[in-house]
């Protein structure tokens, strides 16, 4: 007589359960394996962006401080200088932008680039930019032995024409004297100012008043601008 053999319930469970366990494991294995891959990838960009991000704005932040050599005072860019800005400049300004890729722009005009840091970061300051423009004025001593110029400039040329029977001796800005000589003074000079403070010129004469003095200033104006500072790899 042949047996004929039953598998109890438990025992069918117990392999079902085991297959479950099986199919779990492999499950969490493989999903280990793509979270950690993802991880490492994420931890990677992360240890790069800081570092790109603090170089673009350490670099940002130099190029328009007070002590800047593109700067006529905190935020506010000299357009001439920047003309000749090169990616040298930028590394003795920032080291940390030193063997990256780096891109300076203001406005829509690119200043400076070297390499293609449009994977890094970016950063932006909105600015001032001054661009300084000379303008020439003349004191005519026969009318008026002072002048007042209209806008603060660092610096004036003056040409002296001390006229038949007229000796200019002295020039004075803002009561200080700039220019002096008892024998009379002749020709073109360049007289520094302060740019914190608008200058009255005056003429100090011996003999007849035929003397004029032509003055060149050179005012800033400014406008407004975005400066972007992108940094890569």
């Amino acid at each position: 007589m042949t047996r004929r053999r039953f598998d109890s319930p438990t025992a069918t469970r117990a392999q079902t359960n085991l297959v479950a366990l099986v199919v779990a494991l492999v499950t969490l294995a493989s999903t280990t394996g793509v979270a950690l891959a993802l991880a490492d990838g994420a931890l990677d960009g992360a240890d790069r962006e800081p570092l790109e991000r603090r170089a673009a704005g350490t670099l940002a932040e130099r190029l328009v401080a007070a002590d800047a050599p593109t700067t006529d005072r905190p935020n506010v860019l000299n357009r001439s200088r920047l003309r000749s800005l090169t990616a040298a400049d930028l590394d003795a300004l920032a080291p940390a932008v030193r063997n990256r890729s780096v891109r300076v722009r203001l406005g829509d005009r690119t200043l400076v680039s070297r390499g293609d840091p449009t994977a890094g970061a970016t950063t932006r300051r909105f600015v001032l930019v001054a661009e300084r423009r000379p303008t020439t004025r003349t004191l005519d001593r026969r009318v008026h032995d002072a002048l007042t110029l209209p806008r603060r400039t660092p610096r004036v040329r003056l040409a002296v024409d001390s006229g038949p029977n007229t000796t200019v001796r002295t020039v004075r800005a803002n009561g200080r004297v700039v220019l002096h000589n008892p024998s009379g003074l002749d020709g073109a000079t360049t007289v520094d100012l302060s740019r914190y403070e608008t200058t009255t010129l005056a003429v100090e004469t011996r003999g007849e008043t035929n003397a004029t003095v032509e003055i060149t200033s050179f005012p800033a104006e400014t406008t407004k601008a975005t400066l972007v500072v992108s940094v890569g790899d």
